[in-house]
């Protein structure tokens, strides 16, 4: 009897311990499946981020055993994001595609408009702050206006899962991401281009106010005109110097602002031409191959080459030479003299505005976001025809609609995108970081152009991953207390992570078409994508963590 009333207080512990210890993992149970608790959405961020660096890995190690190159990269980017993304996309917008949708989120279709203002004015104010020129202004305001929409979001968001519930109406994260990129190219690339530009006009204007010539106006998609010997600046002419001084080949020129400058003994451009050297290097001493190796192998400007032309495509991995929109100036030509001549002219005209049509509306609706028009068009169209694709109903007896094979096959392809794209992208990463990329310890502007443009690039990742993201959290908080009143985190989750991503890789394709910004673009970009794990495991956690806790509305 002494010993079972020895052992009564200590059954009395264990049974309250294990009571205590049961109740805890409940808890935690409970928290881990909603992703409620601060400590939930970081594991589930950690696991996201995890799980991506895993892929990019994959095509690390692919390319440095030299599985992989430049046209198997472009043939994986090109299926990735002609094929596979607007399949993704499609199969997720169509479930929850109806009226309602537009009306829980239709206001995320500004949030590219917000994102790209608050990105360019932190950019602009982190390159003051670090003592950049002002010519540079532009392009670095640029980068860090525009983060990648597609690729790292979309990934993100899969790996993310349940920690991203659903809204209370049934809308997944995945299809308010769908109608941030709906106008995000809109946005992209209109903006875009005019801030690169401001560079060139800084350029101008400076040429100008030390009398010097210039060659008219530069067209939309233009660069700079060659800049005789005479024209350049004591700084401009001791780095053209110093790159002759290197037994450069006759014909390599320097590009002073990323604009184009022609060695003297070499200078042969007409007037009202552009210059174009393949072996241009930058002012701050980045050759062609650094610079484009932060482009993507399938950028927005390839956009529709699958899906809309059964022509056959270039997939040698070579860097084609970029085309110039919405440019529509003729070769030069005497006034015409007949009937017959002006006919002739004016059809040219047409041709060339016909093109330059097509291709506008192919970069500004590329497959993935005429996939969530498709989408969005039939699940606000007829019910019937809806459900010829997808009835969960229907499916819950274990039959399929008539229709049912086609949504299924774009679910199937769509489930290929993060690894295609993930491992093209890790492909890739081995150049940017190598000796080949802009952040390698090389180029005719010796160690000062290197430490300026680091210096630069450091500014533009910080505006575009810290600093942008924690002004945009601030906006949205405002916004949430004074006109939205609450939204479900399905609803902010998509656009405090796009909020956090880095720059999109074609603005280096941008950067590289318009003649401004090519080596600020490489080097941010290149930064960034090296310093992403560990910058988005901290910042996401803490976005998502703030709008769960301070923008989610009760009910979400």
């Amino acid at each position: 009897s002494q010993k079972a009333q020895a052992r009564a207080p200590r059954s009395r512990l264990q049974l309250s311990l294990a009571s205590l210890l049961r109740g805890a993992m409940h808890q935690q149970q409970q928290q881990s499946e909603d992703g409620t608790s601060v400590g939930g959405i970081t594991w589930a961020v950690l696991c996201a981020v995890l799980k991506i660096a895993s892929l990019v890995l994959v095509g690390v190690k692919l390319e440095h055993q030299g599985v992989l190159d430049g046209g198997k990269r472009k043939a994986m980017s090109a299926l990735a994001m002609e094929v596979c993304l607007p399949c993704l996309l499609f199969s997720s917008v169509l479930p929850d595609a109806n009226v309602r949708l537009l009306l829980e989120g239709w206001e995320l279709l500004l949030w590219p408009l917000l994102y790209s203002v608050v990105g360019a004015l932190a950019g602009l104010v982190s390159c003051i702050v670090v003592g950049a020129p002002s010519q540079h202004w532009g392009s670095a305001a640029a980068c860090a206006a525009f983060p990648n929409v597609n690729g790292f979001p979309v990934s993100i968001i899969r790996a993310l899962g349940s920690a991203l519930p659903r809204s209370p109406d049934g809308f997944s994260a995945m299809t308010f991401l769908a109608i941030i990129q709906l106008t995000d190219g809109m946005v992209k690339y209109t903006i875009g281009p005019m801030v690169f530009r401001r560079d060139l006009r800084a350029v101008k204007r400076a040429m100008l106010r030390r009398g010097e010539e210039h060659e008219g106006d530069m067209p939309l998609g233009a660069s700079l005109r060659s800049i005789g010997s005479a024209h350049l600046t004591p700084q401009v002419s001791d780095l053209s110097d110093t790159y002759r001084r290197t037994n450069s080949p006759p014909g390599v020129g320097v590009v002073h602002g990323d604009a184009h400058i022609s060695p003297p003994e070499q200078h042969h451009s007409r007037p009202g031409h552009h210059a174009s050297h393949h072996t241009d290097i930058t002012e701050f001493g980045l050759t062609p191959m650094q610079y484009k190796s932060v482009q993507p192998e399938w950028s927005r400007m390839d956009s529709g080459k699958l899906v809309f032309s059964s022509e056959p495509v270039d997939m040698d991995g070579q860097h084609a030479e970029l085309h110039k929109p919405l440019l529509l100036s003729l070769d030069e030509q005497d006034a015409p003299k007949g009937l017959a001549e002006v006919v002739d002219q004016a059809a040219i005209r047409l041709r060339k505005l016909s093109k330059s049509s097509r291709e506008f509306i192919r970069e500004f609706f590329p497959p993935q976001v005429t996939a969530v028009i498709l989408a969005l068009a039939i699940g606000m169209g007829p019910a019937w025809f809806k459900k010829m694709l997808v009835d969960p109903d229907l499916a819950a007896t274990g039959i399929q609609p008539p229709l049912g094979w086609v949504f299924g096959t774009t679910k199937q392809l769509g489930g290929g995108f993060v690894p295609l794209q993930m491992i093209s992208l890790g492909g890739r990463m081995l150049n940017v970081v190598g000796p080949s990329g802009p952040l390698a310890a090389k180029g005719a502007a010796g160690p000062r152009g290197r430490g300026r443009l680091l210096r630069i690039g450091a500014a533009v990742g910080v505006a575009r991953m810290l600093i942008a993201p924690l002004c945009l959290y601030v906006i949205a908080s405002f916004i949430n207390r004074t006109w939205l009143h609450g939204r479900p985190l399905a609803f902010w989750g998509p656009a405090m992570i796009v909020a956090a991503m880095p720059t999109a890789n074609n603005m280096s394709t941008m950067a590289d078409l318009i003649g401004s910004g090519r080596s600020i673009s490489a080097a941010s970009t290149a930064m960034q994508l090296v310093m992403s794990p560990v910058v988005l495991a901290v910042t996401l956690t803490a976005l998502l963590a703030g709008a769960k806790y301070h923008l989610v509305s009760e009910a979400g």
